[in-house]
């Protein structure tokens, strides 16, 4: 049975109110660089640094875009787990062994479920949802990223297309709700489905705890 430490599950469950959002991070507002994927994963480091951990960051890619995510990994207890902040993954996941037929695990998380593939030296992510086939989402090299690498990184995605438009997204998990907007529309995802709405500016602050006068640099498409 996979045990994991008490205080490891305390900040998984206190990071599960963090929120995704790129409007800081276009903005170029605060310290952290917003908290889209590379500033949560930042912010997890940090926490569990603080908690005696060896953290190793994780540039995730798609197929043909490289260093298009991130998250990071630790050992606990002597098991490898996965941690993804910015992909809404707050429970530390173990990573497969290298080992045909044991190389694949499925982790029943909700609204969205989770399948970790291991290739060699690679982790790959799958999500998926009621109704839905799963989707490939990154590959992560597991012999990580130093520090300059993931900055470097970090930096570049600046200019990168998610730029261009506003994008929050927000777990519920105690109720296992996401909320996830993007350029004018509200996807609603449970595990029976999803709905989608259209919303505006003061919706978007009250769901997401963003401050009014930072959104209207972003006139409702």
């Amino acid at each position: 049975m996979l045990k994991i430490s008490s205080s490891l599950l305390l900040l998984c469950e206190m990071s599960s109110l963090w929120i995704y959002e790129n409007l800081t991070k276009i903005l170029r507002i605060g310290e952290e660089g917003g908290n889209t994927c590379f500033g949560l994963t930042m912010r997890l480091h940090r926490e569990l640094v603080k908690l005696g951990y060896t953290p190793k960051l994780l540039l995730g890619h798609k197929r043909h875009v490289k260093n298009a995510h991130c998250a990071l990994s630790i050992i606990d207890n002597g098991t490898e787990l996965f941690l993804d902040p910015g992909y809404l993954i707050f429970d530390p996941l173990p990573v497969p062994s290298n080992i045909p037929q044991q190389n694949k695990a499925t982790f029943p998380l909700r609204p969205n479920w989770v399948r970790l593939e291991r290739e060699g030296e690679n982790l790959c992510l799958w999500t998926g949802v009621a109704k839905e086939p799963a989707k490939f989402r990154f590959y992560f090299p597991l012999k990580g990223c130093t520090m300059e690498e993931f900055n470097l990184a970090w930096e570049e995605s600046y200019a990168g297309e998610s730029m261009k438009y506003l994008v929050f997204n927000k777990l519920d998990k105690k109720n296992a709700i996401q909320y996830y907007y993007q350029n004018g529309k509200l996807l609603i995802r449970t595990s029976e489905g999803s709905v989608q709405q259209k919303v505006g500016t003061e919706k978007l602050s009250e769901l997401f705890g963003l401050d009014m006068e930072m959104l209207s640099h972003f006139p409702s498409p």
